[in-house]
C-alpha cells in the first residue's frame, strides 16, 4: 500500500523517543498562559506536538497524540468524563503535525519555510480549535456553536501569530541536533 506520506519505521530508538515526547507533552500541558482570563489561554504544548509529528511522521503522530490524550483525560479528575471524539480530535491534530512536519527542515530566513508553517498552524488550529472544538462543545454541552464564538473563541485567532513566530523560533535550532535530524529524516 502506497500511501501519499511518508511513515517513517518504528525503531526502538524512535519509540522511546515519542514515549518522552508523550510525557514532556503531559507536563507541558499542565502549564498555561492565560493572556485574557477564560477566553485566550495559550500554552507551549504546541511545540512538543510539532516534534512528535517531525519525529513520528503522520501516523505515529496520530497514535502519539491520541495516547496522549487518554493518559491525560484518565489521570484527570474528570477521568469519567472521556468522550472519544475529543480523542480522535487530538489523534488528528497528530497526524497533521506529522503531515507537515515529518522530513522537513525549516530555515528561520526562507520564506518559504515561513509560509509552511503559517499554512501548517492555520491547517492544524482551523480544524480542532475552530471546527472541531466547537461542534464537540456543541454535541456534548449544549453550547451553539454562534454562542461559543460570541462569547470568545473568536479571540484564538491572535494565537495564530504567536504559534507561528515560536514554531519558527525553536525548531529551526532544535533540528541541528543530529539525533534528532536523524529521527526526523532530515
Amino acid at each position: 500500500m502506497n500511501l501519499f506520506f511518508e511513515t517513517p519505521k518504528l525503531t526502538l530508538k524512535r519509540l522511546v523517543s515519542l514515549a518522552m515526547l508523550i510525557a514532556l507533552a503531559f507536563i507541558v500541558g499542565k502549564f498555561s498562559i492565560p493572556v485574557i482570563p477564560q477566553q485566550l489561554v495559550i500554552s507551549l504544548t504546541f511545540i512538543v506536538n510539532t516534534i512528535i509529528g517531525m519525529i513520528g511522521g503522520p501516523i505515529w503522530g496520530f497514535i502519539s497524540l491520541g495516547i496522549l490524550d487518554v493518559v491525560d483525560t484518565l489521570s484527570s479528575s474528570s477521568a469519567g468524563n472521556f468522550i472519544i471524539w475529543w480523542t480522535l480530535m487530538e489523534a488528528i491534530q497528530g497526524f497533521f503535525y506529522g503531515l507537515f512536519f515529518y522530513s522537513k527542515p525549516l530555515s528561520w530566513s526562507s520564506k518559504k519555510d515561513w509560509l509552511h508553517v503559517t499554512i501548517a498552524t492555520v491547517v492544524i488550529m482551523l480544524i480542532s480549535t475552530f471546527i472541531l472544538t466547537p461542534l464537540l462543545i456543541q454535541i456534548y454541552f449544549g453550547v451553539p456553536f454562534w454562542a461559543q464564538y460570541l462569547a470568545g473563541r473568536w479571540l484564538k485567532v491572535f494565537e495564530i501569530p504567536l504559534r507561528i513566530i515560536i514554531t519558527m523560533l525553536v525548531i529551526p535550532r532544535l533540528q541541528k541536533i543530529p539525533e534528532l535530524r536523524k529521527l526526523a529524516n532530515l
